[in-house]
């Protein structure tokens, strides 16, 4: 028989950790998107002012890509914004 074990402290402390996560990467898509539209810039162009390929802007947006800092940092420059502007609170 195959019976399910109790979930450990720290498998419990890293699921919650991967979920809060995965909000922020969410949250981080949403706060993009919104200082994209405000620029009234496509995907498109986005892509090209940043070098960042626009179906990777799509799924960053979407919260379904994990970011590279680098990547952060280039999309932060093609905006015309700071990383702490990136990172606020929409």
């Amino acid at each position: 028989m195959n019976e399910k074990k109790p979930l450990s402290v720290l498998e419990t402390g890293k699921m919650d950790i991967e979920k809060r996560y995965t909000v922020e990467i969410e949250e981080f898509g949403k706060r993009l998107r919104a200082l994209r539209e405000r620029q009234q810039l496509s995907q498109l162009d986005l892509e090209l002012k940043s070098g960042i390929n626009r179906t990777e802007i799509s799924r960053i947006e979407n919260g379904q890509k994990n970011i590279e800092f680098f990547t952060i940092v280039k999309l932060a420059t093609a905006l015309d914004t700071t990383l702490s502007q990136l990172f606020a609170v929409v």
